[in-house]
């Protein structure tokens, strides 16, 4: 009898990597998880086209590497000083009504955005203005998604669920800049200030999609008052606790700086231009995609406290390797296994403060965990610059990799002194 078509398309599929896309992917079996997906995949994509727009555009305004900092501090310092406060709104209030209403601000954004470009009054001071407005936006958007993922899943999928959304958050991270390179050769930015502004909507719509009575079913009385407080307090002397938001801190100091020096790198280092920046940026995206991906694939709780250390350890070998390396090849093979170290570190991360805090608080402890893993970018730019103005490039990225290295065996040393599990009473026995 013969095959028909879809018999025909299967059997040229070996059943074995059948089985392992769905053992990836299998949170997006979940139907409201695919709906949310695919509305942040588009919403990232056009966010990293903006911001590279908006970097381009201020460095054709202005002439100047300050005010491409300063554009940048105005955008971070927002999550710095606010993400706490965003995390007690997530504990309070339904989240997807306040990820709805982000994503909102942030069409509104880039709405502004693209007229004033279009009208040609834009200037310096503005975009630092819509700048800080989207930081404090983003301040209470991101622990209330990170804490939203956990109403969407049951626990035992979390670590998937989480890692998948890493692996969509870095495809965007790879195709929105490809795309606006495109778009600015041949339209120029405003159009991908538009096309993020839509992309801003389509995630409303997504979202407004997502069940209700999934997420109510799910939802959980917040702590409030002094019992919050207490919870919260109890929860941060978790040594494990301490160690995760440890880890998230010296990778976005430390981690990091590799990606501020890229340029120096690229110019300096292996002598390649803007072309071996492209490169080395790639590189480092598909690393941190293929973290992501063994994550989800492989991520279960009885290695993750463990295997974060060892990628912040891992991390800070890396870029040892990067600070003496002179040849673009070993630069590009080191940036791609850095970036997945630091992929594996923070989703990792994510999802094991997600399993072990109390559901109460679990919006003001994302909060925390979010200033660990992002508040701190903006002076780990201007310690990147310094020690390579002072010191030089090799010698600052030696010094990066030497503290990620020295944290992520400190980690693993402490670790291995405590008990299987932390008695703080939360059914996290799993985590050994």
């Amino acid at each position: 009898m013969p095959k028909g078509p879809n018999n025909l398309f299967s059997g040229l599929i070996p059943q074995k990597l059948k089985d392992e896309f769905l053992q990836t992917f299998r949170s997006l079996t979940n139907p409201h998880i695919r709906l949310y997906s695919l509305g942040q995949l588009v919403s990232n994509a056009g966010t990293w086209m903006q911001s590279m727009a908006l970097s381009w555009l201020v460095y054709k305004l202005t002439d100047s590497a300050v005010a491409l900092g300063i554009v940048s501090f105005a955008s971070y310092v927002p999550i710095l000083l606010l993400t706490y406060y965003g995390g007690m709104l997530a504990d309070r209030f339904d989240r997807r009504t306040i990820l709805m209403v982000t994503q909102f601000a942030g069409f509104l954004q880039a709405a502004l955005l693209t007229v004033l470009v279009l009208t040609g009054v834009l200037n310096v001071w503005m975009v630092v203005g819509l700048a800080l407005f989207l930081g404090c936006v983003t301040a209470v958007e991101v622990p209330t998604r990170q804490a939203f993922m956990g109403d969407l899943v049951e626990k035992k999928d979390l670590t998937n669920a989480i890692s998948v959304n890493s692996a969509i958050f870095n495809i965007s991270r790879l195709s929105g800049p490809l795309l606006a390179g495109v778009l600015i050769a041949a339209f120029g930015e405003a159009i991908c200030f538009g096309l993020n502004a839509l992309s801003y909507l389509f995630a409303v719509y997504t979202l407004s999609r997502v069940a209700k009575a999934v997420i109510a079913k799910q939802k959980v009385k917040a702590a409030e008052g002094a019992q919050g407080r207490e919870k919260l307090m109890q929860t941060l002397k978790d040594p494990r606790i301490r160690g995760l938001l440890a880890l998230a801190a010296v990778t976005s100091m430390f981690g990091f700086q590799y990606g501020v020096l890229l340029p120096i790198i690229a110019d300096k280092m292996v002598n390649g231009g803007a072309a071996a920046m492209s490169i080395l940026s790639a590189s480092g995206g598909v690393g941190a995609l293929c973290g992501a991906l063994f994550l989800a694939r492989t991520g279960k709780s009885m290695w993750l406290l463990k295997g974060i250390g060892v990628a912040c350890l891992m991390l800070g070998l890396f870029t040892s390797v990067i600070a003496f390396s002179h040849s673009l090849v070993l630069t590009a093979v080191a940036a791609g296994f850095a970036g997945l170290c630091v992929s594996i570190q923070f989703s990792g991360g994510n999802s094991l403060v997600q399993q072990i805090v109390p559901a109460e608080i679990k919006g003001r402890m994302m909060g925390i965990f979010s200033v660990c893993q992002l508040g701190f970018t903006p002076f780990a730019g201007l310690m990147a610059g310094w020690t390579g103005q002072h010191l030089g490039v090799s010698n600052a990225l030696l010094i990066a990799g030497t503290v990620c290295a020295l944290a992520g065996a400190a980690y693993l040393i402490r670790l291995k002194s405590l008990p299987p599990q932390s008695d703080n009473g939360n059914e996290d026995s799993h985590l050994k």
